[in-house]
């Protein structure tokens, strides 16, 4: 059994073959299999013995079927947003080195067409990051599971058993189509296996976002009803009642969000040849329903009581310790708070805690991760995921070469100013805070400029630490590296790593690899393991982390965010501030209100806590505000591409190269139409995005 993008009907079905094609869907489906996403191991030659061609056996008994089960979640590590090939990171949080010519590199400089179409090599197939294709080819794996359970009826699984497995299958059809509604918006809904023999005319086209809103949300309640509240460690990413239930509530606040709640920029957008039952031709809301913002409130209410009853908790200092101590991790430095008082001391830990809260596994007693896991591009002392945010050079090899990274995710300055103060403000509001004439001025007044180095800069490089990037709140120091920091504690063969970006001979910009440098004077570290250790024989060592697909913080935060669209203030407030508290940071109260917005707080909010999390492509669309914050001339950096720059000359903020524009169909994916892939082509029912 193998999945099959018909270039006739433009959908995903299940052909049935002969011997023949035995190899083929052998190969094919091994590829699919992604051992990294922590499901119990299979095999898919446990699926389809090679010895024989019966597909019925894909199901012969409960070992069998399980591996088969889990060849359906196959799409949910591989298709990810943590990747620096999907489109989700193309927002305004982090960039990447010009060179690359990525997914979300097209669609940052608004020239992505329904055409595109980008190779890699590797074990990923080419579509993998269109989001389109694999969604519906795993749509096309459920429904062939669902087909067969109750047919063939499988040896050891009882009926308890297949009701929960069904209920896993209704899970994953209300995800994947989820993951095609907020990329592509309204979307064909394929509610069961597609007959092979279909005509064209019988395909569906899109329907209504509120239809498939209300589709995917009846999906997730049916699973949920009938889905345990947790899993055991070794059935870890399976899908379970509190996950649905977090999903829907995230479902429903992006359907009541302005974007599809009477806001839609092009609201003449309808379908021509198909009609949704009860919608007619219309593809989106004209008009603002306050209704929606109360239902997203009720399920965001029920995410978070389930995820409670089901003993997930935000993590703590107390927990990161306990990992820091396993792993021998010290606390980190922290530019002024050098003194080890009680206040710098907690201060330290708290910045440990949220480098482990990201990196930390349900087995280190990680209870904020709600749905964690294993990405396609992890792994255990390797991985594209690791290698593409480390610094060029982590450590000098025995043999005199560097073992290092890309330098390829760079935030921007608009990531470093949003990110708040010590005092829980943004810096350009906070009194208390350093002036803005002062910002990219030393920190340590009178101190110089350590000597540029053939070798690994030394401690003295703190000397260049300036000012906006000092006297920060916790969680800027555990996600962003900046020049003059501490990088990691162990990364050097056991010892720290200083950055210094001014240094062509160690992690500044150098003509001969300027692939690998996005020179934005910062670097993103989240996700990296506080233990990473690279050798000067050229080995490694570091944790694959469990990327958070749902935790509780977004909870709280999706909670917030809907107290203030209904003009709740002091809910909304409470539930932000239960965010902030375990950021160490104040409370805020109705007076600060006078200095931003509500709604923005919570905005901003999010900005911070869920950075790089694949949340602020879809916040920035869904809010309506993606024109303002993604157009041209908006994307700063430091001055980071330039020759051993003096320390005044690379602290420039600087317009970022890179063509970066927005233009109003980029609140859309395409549908893609290529030569060899035409969804329009095949698909009369199909219209395209507005503007492509």
């Amino acid at each position: 059994v193998f999945s099959l993008h018909s270039k006739k009907v433009g959908l995903t079905y299940i052909v049935y073959k002969d011997m023949k094609l035995l190899k083929k869907i052998t190969h094919i489906t091994q590829a699919l299999l992604i051992p990294c996403c922590l499901l119990t191991s299979c095999n898919y030659l446990d699926v389809i013995p090679p010895a024989q061609a019966d597909f019925d056996d894909t199901m012969k008994d409960e070992a069998a079927t399980l591996s088969f089960l889990y060849t359906c979640y196959g799409y949910v590590p591989r298709c990810q947003v943590y990747d620096f090939k999907a489109y989700e990171l193309s927002a305004d949080e982090v960039i990447f080195p010009k060179d690359w010519d990525m997914y979300g590199q097209q669609m940052a400089w608004g020239t992505i067409s329904p055409s595109y179409y980008k190779v890699w090599s590797g074990s990923q197939t080419s579509d993998d990051f269109n989001i389109w294709t694999p969604s519906y080819n795993w749509i096309g794996y459920v429904h062939h599971f669902l087909s067969l359970i109750d047919e063939l009826q499988p040896t050891g699984v009882t009926e308890e058993d297949k009701a929960q497995y069904k209920a896993e299958c209704y899970f994953l059809e209300a995800y994947y189509h989820f993951r095609v509604l907020q990329a592509f918006g309204p979307c064909p809904i394929i509610p069961e296996k597609v007959d092979p023999n279909i005509t064209n005319e019988e395909i569906p086209g899109r329907s209504h976002f509120d239809y498939c809103v209300d589709w995917i949300v009846q999906k997730l309640d049916d699973a949920a009803a009938v889905l345990p509240a947790v899993r055991e460690t070794a059935d870890l990413g399976r899908a379970t009642s509190t996950i649905a239930k977090c999903l829907k509530a995230r479902v429903l606040l992006y359907a009541a969000s302005p974007l599809w709640n009477g806001s839609f920029p092009t609201p003449s957008w309808k379908n021509t040849n198909y009609e949704t039952p009860g919608y007619g031709y219309e593809l989106v809301s004209s008009s603002y329903d306050e209704t929606k913002w109360t239902r997203a409130l009720t399920a965001c209410q029920e995410a978070l009581s389930a995820a409670q009853a089901a003993g997930y908790q935000l993590f703590d200092i107390e927990t990161a310790n306990e990992k820091a101590e396993r792993d021998g991790i010290d606390l980190p430095f922290i530019p002024g708070r050098e003194e080890d008082t009680e206040e710098n001391i907690l201060f330290k830990q708290r910045v440990r805690m949220f480098q482990y809260l990201v990196t930390a596994t349900e087995g280190d007693n990680n209870k904020e991760l709600i749905w964690g896991q294993r990405i396609d591009s992890d792994g255990t002392n390797s991985g594209e995921a690791t290698t593409a945010r480390l610094p060029n050079r982590v450590v000098k090899k025995s043999d005199g070469s560097w073992n290092g990274g890309w330098a390829g995710f760079a935030p921007t300055l608009y990531t470093v100013q949003h990110f708040y103060t010590e005092n829980g403000e943004l810096p350009e509001d906070d009194p208390d805070f350093f002036p803005q004439s002062e910002w990219y001025t030393r920190f340590y007044e009178g101190a110089s400029s350590p000597s540029l180095t053939t070798d690994l800069d030394g401690e003295d490089v703190k000397n260049d630490i300036i000012k906006l990037n000092a006297k920060r709140e916790a969680r800027f120091y555990a996600w962003i590296a900046y020049d003059g920091c501490e990088y990691a504690k162990k990364i050097n063969n056991g010892n720290p790593l200083w950055l210094n970006f001014k240094n062509t001979n160690t992690n500044g910009w150098r003509a001969s690899d300027s692939r690998n440098i996005s020179g934005t004077g910062y670097l993103s570290k989240k996700f990296i393991d506080p233990a990473i250790n690279y050798t000067t024989s050229g080995s490694t060592n570091h944790a694959a982390a469990r990327r958070p697909y749902i935790r509780m913080a977004e909870l709280y935060l999706n909670l917030a965010e809907c107290y203030a669209a209904l003009n709740q203030e002091g809910e909304a407030l409470n539930n932000l501030n239960i965010i902030r508290e375990r950021a160490g940071i104040r409370d805020l109260t109705s007076a600060d209100l006078s200095e931003m917005s509500l709604m923005d707080w919570v905005r901003n909010e999010r900005f911070v806590e869920l950075f790089e999390e694949g949340h602020r492509y879809y916040d920035l669309r869904r809010w309506a505000i993606a024109p303002d914050k993604l157009k041209a001339g908006t994307r700063f950096a430091l001055n980071g591409l330039t020759l051993n720059p003096t320390f005044e000359e690379f602290n420039t903020p600087m317009l970022i190269d890179q063509p970066f524009k927005w233009d109003t169909k980029q609140y859309l994916l395409p549908v893609w139409s290529r030569s060899d892939y035409d969804e329009l082509y095949s698909n009369p029912q199909m219209v395209q995005a507005p503007g492509y």
